[in-house]
């Protein structure tokens, strides 16, 4: 867990998977809150006061979280002064958003409209010879919605889970993918930061088309 001082009155956290690993969090977890996401900003909060003398019991604060590539999550912690407790608080955030020149959507508004990715999964793969590879291999077992990305010269695969044909085909898919590319953390958040990030290659049955284009 990485904390820098973006400026008196702003922090910027980033986690990497393996800090989400060690606190036993999923990206979701860090937009509906729970005992563990409460542990975490209480953790940062005090790392802060500790590192940056940052905030007192009675500062008022705003925060947001953006997606760092596809395994990560930036959080933005912004201490409201009393000059600005009056101010609406997304006329802070686009105040902000034109200081420090960081690039972010609404992470709630995607997620109210994405309510169907819950279940994902997520693979990259260094070739486009090794995506059609496993989608001629998955295209006797899969037959779900499916997208094709590119991002940082790799190839993602996103697989919706809840339009699997048969839950028995979960470990069949997940093992065929393995076989060829690198599982990520699946989320909605990590497809957020391929759509925002990454170039749509093939928006829809991308595993129909490309064993259907390749087949023999």
């Amino acid at each position: 867990m990485k904390i820098e001082r973006v400026s008196e009155n702003q922090l910027k956290l980033t986690l990497t998977r393996a800090d989400l690993v060690e606190r036993d969090l999923k990206l979701e977890d860090l937009i509906n809150p729970s005992e563990k996401t409460q542990k975490l900003f209480r953790d940062i909060m005090e790392q802060a006061l500790d590192e940056y003398d940052f905030i007192n019991e009675t500062t008022p604060l705003m925060v947001e979280a953006a997606p760092v590539g596809v395994d990560g999550i930036m959080i933005i912690v912004t201490k409201i002064d009393q000059k600005s407790k009056n101010e609406n608080p997304m006329d802070l955030l686009s105040k902000n958003r034109e200081t420090h020149k960081w690039k972010k959507k609404s992470i709630d508004i995607f997620e109210a409209k994405n309510n169907n990715n819950e279940d994902l999964l997520i693979f990259s793969f260094e070739t486009l010879d090794d995506v059609i590879h496993a989608s001629l291999r998955l295209d006797d077992c899969y037959r779900g919605e499916s997208e094709l990305f590119k991002s940082n010269e790799r190839f993602f695969l996103v697989l919706q889970a809840d339009t699997y044909t048969a839950d028995e085909n979960n470990d069949c898919i997940e093992l065929i993918l393995d076989e060829f590319g690198q599982k990520h953390i699946s989320t909605s958040l990590a497809k957020y930061y391929l759509l925002e990030h990454g170039e749509t290659m093939i928006k829809e049955n991308a595993v129909e088309t490309l064993a259907k284009t390749f087949a023999d």
